[in-house]
C-alpha cells in the first residue's frame, strides 16, 4: 500500500491508534499525513490533525506529542464551534505533554 493510500483513507480516530510511543516521524507521516498544525519547544514537538465533522456536531482532533523526533504519546479533543478546523486548533500546553520516557506496551 502507498504512502497516500494509506494517509488518505479511514477516520482520524482510526489512523492515530496505529502510531505507537517510539514511532518516528516518518512512520507518522505514513500513517497520518502532513499534519495540519505543528508546534515547538526546544526538543519537543506537538503535530495537531483534525477532522471536519467527525461527528454529531463536532471535529475531532488529535495531538500526536514527539520528543527528539520519536512519538511520546497521542492525545485527542473536540471541539463543536462552527468553521474549518485550522481556526480551532489548540495553543499546546507543553505541561501537559507525555512524559518523555517511551513505555512500551504489549498488545
Amino acid at each position: 500500500m502507498s504512502i497516500i493510500s494509506i494517509a488518505g483513507c479511514g477516520s482520524l480516530a482510526k489512523k492515530s491508534v496505529l502510531i505507537n510511543a517510539g514511532d518516528n516521524k516518518e512512520s507518522v507521516l505514513e500513517v497520518m499525513g502532513k499534519p495540519d498544525d505543528r508546534q515547538f519547544k526546544g526538543h519537543n514537538e506537538a503535530w495537531q490533525y483534525c477532522e471536519n465533522d467527525a461527528g454529531f456536531g463536532y471535529d475531532d482532533y488529535r495531538i500526536i506529542w514527539l520528543y527528539e523526533g520519536k512519538v511520546t504519546g497521542v492525545t485527542s479533543y473536540k471541539n463543536s464551534e462552527f468553521g474549518s478546523c485550522a481556526g480551532y486548533f489548540k495553543e499546546i500546553k507543553w505541561n501537559e505533554a507525555p512524559d518523555t520516557a517511551i513505555e512500551v506496551r504489549h498488545r
